[in-house]
């Protein structure tokens, strides 16, 4: 879930290296470092200042109690179905949970902009890149959640701003 968070984020999934290694495994240990260090050297040093906003929203995202409970219920709701006796495949349930991840990780990405003194859906657009249709969606969302509220209209344009 994290290498496709950082994907979404445009930091790239291969930034993320992940390998079980036992004490007892100094060879593999090795291999394991070799490639890591290949692999950073090959993709060059993460520009924090440039990602700053995308790493703060991957690190809400990841916080997010919805997506902390989906993953939670994924072994119990692909095996036992949920609660209205629905039988999930791994498959659909993956897919579920990845369209939540970019749902939540595009909201954090509004709050955000909003917190630093965007407060218009086209400021917000031009900042972080999501199309109006989609900004206006997720608004609502943040704004039913208590996240976010309307301030107002500013030349003819909805004035949002962080709770």
């Amino acid at each position: 879930m994290t290498r496709k968070l950082l994907e979404l984020a445009g930091i790239g999934k291969e930034r993320l290296h992940l390998a079980w290694v036992s004490s007892a495994e100094a060879q593999r240990f090795v291999e394991v470092a070799t490639s890591v260090i290949e692999s950073i050297k090959m993709q060059g040093p993460l520009d924090r200042i440039a990602h700053e906003m995308s790493l703060s929203a991957c690190e809400m995202t990841l916080d997010s109690e919805t997506l902390r409970w989906l993953v939670g219920k994924e072994v119990k709701i692909t095996s036992q179905g949920d609660i209205y006796g629905r039988q999930w495949s791994v498959e659909s349930y993956e897919s579920f949970l990845d369209h939540t991840l970019e749902r939540e990780y595009q909201k954090n990405l509004i709050y955000l902009a909003i917190d630093q003194g965007c407060s218009s859906v086209k400021d917000i657009s031009e900042r972080i890149g999501l199309d109006l249709k989609r900004i206006s969606y997720l608004l609502a969302d943040l704004e039913k959640t208590g996240r976010i509220e309307f301030r107002g209209m500013e030349d003819r344009k909805p004035v949002f701003a962080v709770l």
